[in-house]
């Protein structure tokens, strides 16, 4: 289509050339090179017209720039003009629907500046002023006319470009984000493990190497298993289980001197869409871990069963902190954890009704654990 514009705009080149008669090879030869240097500033102002978005220093500039052109060109079309022919108003009349097509003002413009050159070269050229002045401006409106459609369609499509560019960097960022909450995730929790069984590991380097080194393996396939678990949601590749979140949850706590209780309904478990299992293990694995890193918890319960129909999950410890300083209130972990939650309809709530004991609480949507 832009080709088409161009081509419709080419005849602003050709048919001031075709009525005029310079009276040497000479000064042929200069003509056409001001009316090659009137058809690039046309283009300029074509391709102006076409972005869907141009500044108004670029509109004016331009618009600036053909009205100069143009006016050069006013005395030699004018003096060289066959006899009763008009070249110089066809020109200034594609010159003004170029203009036209960018904005009404800018158009406006050049059609008060170059009718008024017109109407003057008649006088001074002793040529016809009205059909002059006519001339520019009928050629004007019917170019305009026919080339706005074009120019509509031209923005549409480089507007249309410019979403997917939009929707491409979305889905970049999606992707990022996605990421960085995974690794927030499995480092939170696996780093923690880490760290607790590093702290036992030097307490027993003296009283029991045998069983510092037994901690010291356990410490090193929990670093290969990260690394592993790093790469896998780095590729989108982390499938949390569960059930075998659970277990690990039980673990982790009762290694770190935590009295842990953990049920869950084992009808419940495999009638779980793998979505929502996914987003309760994801719940749990974050819970344990600002446990953890935040609390001085000496009793925990986790608890997964279907309230009605609908699968509800419960975590309550007794180790709170002050509010100021305990995470587990709030920071981006639980907002992160409430958003996951909202998008696939499930409600996340937190209960500190008692200044020794939180709870956390995940509600599935309705019948989602029925089969």
């Amino acid at each position: 289509m832009l080709g088409v514009l161009m081509a419709c705009f080419a005849w602003a080149v050709i048919v001031p050339i075709s009525l005029t008669a310079p009276p040497s090879a000479v000064l042929g030869a200069v003509f056409l090179i001001e009316m090659a240097g009137f058809g690039a500033a046309l283009v300029l102002v074509l391709w102006t017209a076409v972005n869907p978005r141009p500044s108004p220093a670029t509109t004016w500039g331009t618009t600036a720039l053909l009205l100069a052109v143009s006016l050069v060109l006013w005395a030699p079309a004018h003096l060289w003009a066959e006899r009763g022919e008009q070249p110089w108003a066809w020109l200034a009349g594609f010159a003004i629907a170029a203009c036209a097509l960018v904005s009404w003002q800018s158009g406006v413009v050049m059609a008060l500046v170059l009718a008024a050159a017109a109407w003057i070269g008649g006088i001074v050229f002793d040529g016809e002023i009205v059909a002059g002045v006519l001339t520019l401006l009928g050629c004007g409106v019917v170019v305009w006319a026919m080339c706005q459609a074009l120019v509509w369609l031209l923005r549409l499509l480089w507007t249309a470009q410019d979403v997917r560019e939009a929707q491409t960097a979305l889905a970049i960022a999606e992707e990022r984000l996605r990421a960085g909450r995974e690794l927030h995730d499995v480092l939170g929790h696996r780093l923690g493990i880490i760290a607790l069984k590093a702290e036992l590991a030097a307490g027993l380097t003296a009283r029991d190497p045998g069983r510092a080194t037994t901690e010291c393996e356990a410490i090193c396939g929990l670093a290969s298993e990260t690394l592993i678990d790093v790469r896998r949601a780095v590729h989108g590749q982390t499938v949390a289980d569960l059930g075998a979140q659970l277990q690990a949850a039980d673990l982790v706590l009762r290694s770190a001197g935590i009295e842990a209780s953990v049920e869950a309904d084992p009808d419940l478990l495999p009638r779980l869409s793998r979505e929502l299992s996914h987003l309760l293990a994801t719940v749990i694995r974050e819970a344990v871990t600002n446990l953890l890193r935040h609390s001085r918890a000496r009793q925990v319960s986790i608890t997964v069963a279907a309230t009605g129909r609908a699968p509800t999950l419960v975590i309550v410890n007794d180790g709170v902190r002050e509010p100021e300083r305990n995470e587990i209130f709030g920071g981006t972990g639980l907002a992160a954890l409430s958003d996951r939650c909202a998008a696939v309809g499930a409600y996340l709530s937190v209960d500190r009704s008692t200044e020794d004991r939180f709870e956390l609480r995940v509600e599935c949507p309705h019948d989602a654990g029925r089969s």
